[in-house]
């Protein structure tokens, strides 16, 4: 499928839709590397954003532990294991939490998850891991069900940590992400997007949730990432389309309706970023990572692309 039909038959409105053609003197694309994750062969790829992804581009690669479909992958720094990937993997069954040394692809921690997960995140300074997982067995976005899962270190090593309390329920929680600018977690899934504050202890970490900073309006609240451009929002995708949260006000703008999409984020040079399934196509995602602003598709042959994101360390 070329990229001309897949916009044809991934859109319910003129093909300009997500896709936004580049200017007729744009500027060189920037350039940034790119994690995505590949649900047909299990494995995580780091790519260029210029060049095709091919295997002969690839520039770094890992399988993570666990069965099943690699559903996040982000690298992040921390102070005793210098740069990691958080990843899970997993099942409609089960899956696996999973934390590696950058720089060797060492595996430094992992962890079972009795339910779906879709995302991890570390929070920076506590260096607490959440991981939030979707209802255990078939239903998709419609099942009862979901939690957050959180771990607490006791040292300063990734492998020290350890589950701290029971997991949180929360419907179909599918999109972590830590703001350093407020010291929260936010987490989305079902119809809400939420804040936590992460209470620590000698012996215990703990989510409470600051409910000024909840909204409802969501329909099977899907991808949370950041606007790297403009780092006083947040962006959500749901399953009717892409949406921009403004963190002070908590107002909600719908930036496309592109339906389906799975990740979503914009660059600081204000580069879009996106993957995205298409009706009666696999749910997971096509082969194409796109970027609007330049208006290319990159397409990784023989893939599933389900989430696509800049490889940087940096939360907003």
């Amino acid at each position: 499928m070329d990229r001309r039909s897949l916009l044809k038959g991934a859109l319910a409105v003129p093909a300009a839709g997500l896709l936004t053609a580049a200017p007729a003197h744009a500027a060189a694309p920037p350039a940034f590397d790119v994690l995505i994750g590949d649900v047909n062969s299990g494995k995580i790829f780091l790519f260029d954003r210029n060049k095709p992804f091919t295997d002969r581009n690839i520039k770094w690669q890992l399988n993570p532990v666990g069965s099943g479909h690699p559903m996040e992958h982000r690298f992040r720094d921390t102070n005793g294991d210098g740069q990691i990937l958080v990843a899970v993997t997993g099942t409609p069954d089960s899956g696996t939490a999973s934390i590696y040394r950058r720089r060797d692809k060492k595996l430094l921690w992992s962890a079972n998850v009795p339910n779906y997960p879709h995302a991890i995140e570390r929070a920076r300074g506590t260096g607490v891991v959440v991981v939030a997982g979707r209802s255990k067995g078939p239903g998709g976005g419609a099942a009862k069900g979901g939690s957050l899962h959180v771990f607490r270190p006791t040292g300063r090593h990734s492998g020290s940590l350890i589950r701290a309390g029971s997991p949180i329920p929360f419907h179909q929680a599918h999109g972590l992400l830590w703001d350093p600018q407020l010291e929260r977690m936010w987490a989305a899934g079902g119809s809400v997007l939420t804040a936590y504050r992460i209470v620590t202890t000698a012996g215990s970490a703990r989510l409470v949730e600051d409910t000024a900073r909840r909204l409802t309006d969501f329909h099977r609240a899907h991808d949370l990432q950041p606007d790297h451009q403009r780092p006083g929002r947040l962006l959500v995708t749901d399953t009717n389309g892409v949406y921009a949260v403004d963190k002070s006000t908590m107002r909600r703008t719908t930036l496309h309706t592109r339906r389906l999409v799975k990740s979503y984020v914009r660059h600081v040079s204000g580069e879009q970023m996106w993957t995205g399934a298409v009706p009666d196509g696999n749910a997971f995602g096509t082969k194409y990572v796109h970027f609007n602003v330049s208006g290319v598709s990159r397409a990784r042959q023989g893939a599933v692309i389900y989430k696509a994101r800049i490889a940087t360390t940096a939360y907003l």
